[in-house]
């Protein structure tokens, strides 16, 4: 029997094919952190929208009310912007407090707003703030403004 000697072998060592081993899980795990963070901002975006949504229902209903309605008299609270207070603070200064209420997505949204009379044009000013709490972004707001009566009707 003859044997033939091994002369140019071609192929990977094991060291070689471990370094591939731990390059490739490096970017595999990249991947997944980068899914992650997707899925959480998209839960940040469906918050947000369901938010926004819920903000707009409340004012169409604030809109259809009487301007002599119960939730649209001026309380005495300032009319702010609602920036550098906290859900919690800015719903105990508010004219009136819609409480908690829960999104399409099972978020919990504080739902309140102030109302200023306009007496020279017999009017009123709405500004309508939504507060929750996201996992990731830490406290969202959606604030919208409105003016009803006069020329509004």
């Amino acid at each position: 029997m003859k044997t033939l000697p091994i002369q140019n072998q071609q192929g990977f060592s094991l060291i070689e094919a471990m370094i591939a081993m731990v390059i490739l899980s490096v970017g595999l795990l990249a991947v997944a952190l980068m899914q992650i963070g997707a899925m959480k901002g998209n839960t940040n975006a469906l918050s947000r929208t369901d938010g926004v949504a819920m903000a707009q229902s409340v004012m169409d209903t604030l809109r259809t009310l009487p301007l002599n309605d119960l939730l649209l008299v001026d309380n005495g609270s300032a009319i702010d912007d609602g920036r550098d207070v906290g859900a919690g603070f800015a719903a105990a200064a508010a004219d009136h407090d819609n409480g908690v209420v829960a999104g399409a997505s099972g978020q919990s949204y504080n739902v309140f707003w102030n109302v200023a009379d306009n007496d020279d044009t017999n009017t009123k000013t709405v500004r309508l703030f939504v507060y929750w709490t996201d996992q990731k972004f830490g406290l969202n707001r959606v604030i919208v403004t409105s003016a009803l009566g006069g020329l509004y009707l």
